[in-house]
């Protein structure tokens, strides 16, 4: 299986670009803006089925999980999941299956109500239990490894995580946020 490759962009197709790896070229699926780039060091998602062997890549590995997280969900093949990724990126998802917010995955063009009730049902109790490792909460840890400083356990605080609304941006506003609303639940 092929899981990174580094290269020069040697041919772009409308939604491919080959990438020169050494003396062998790959076909990769890729995003708009990372197929206008003249070299890309891209990690991969190798699908081998029956009649293709497909690869698509990404710029960070956080993607690629994103990316692999919704390829779980019956019905979403690797296309609309790399729609979804590029459309809305990986913190708009997690935040859309997390509020239950089927908007936001219905703003991405080809993406229904059915699919995107969908994607929440079957990957909310996943996120929410952790099942894809942390990585999606990357973003956070200064805020996490701030509470638990102050006392707080990481169980307590992963819910309020969750619920932090958009307008809250800084570390700092994150932890004022969380303390104040966890002392209200006690």
């Amino acid at each position: 299986m092929i899981g990174y490759i580094k290269g020069k962009i040697v041919h772009r197709g409308q939604n491919y670009a080959i990438v020169s790896c050494g003396d062998v070229g790959y076909k990769i699926y890729l995003d708009e803006k990372v197929r206008a780039k003249k070299e890309v060091e891209l990690f991969i998602y190798h699908q081998i089925r029956e009649d293709a062997s497909d690869l698509y890549g990404f710029e960070k590995a956080a993607d690629l999980e994103i990316f692999e997280m919704l390829l779980c969900v019956s019905g979403v093949g690797p296309k609309v999941a790399m729609l979804l990724v590029n459309g809305l990126g990986r913190d708009k998802i997690i935040s859309a299956i997390s509020k239950s917010d089927t908007t936001i995955f219905r703003s991405v063009p080809g993406i229904g109500a059915k699919v995107a009730a969908k994607i929440i049902v079957e990957l909310k109790s996943k996120i929410s239990k952790g099942d894809f490792g942390d990585a999606f909460l990357q973003d956070e840890d200064e805020t996490i490894e701030a509470l638990v400083s102050l006392g707080l356990k990481k169980q307590e605080i992963m819910p309020f995580m969750r619920e932090i609304p958009d307008s809250v941006i800084s570390v700092q506003d994150k932890v004022k946020y969380i303390l104040k609303n966890a002392g209200k639940r006690k």
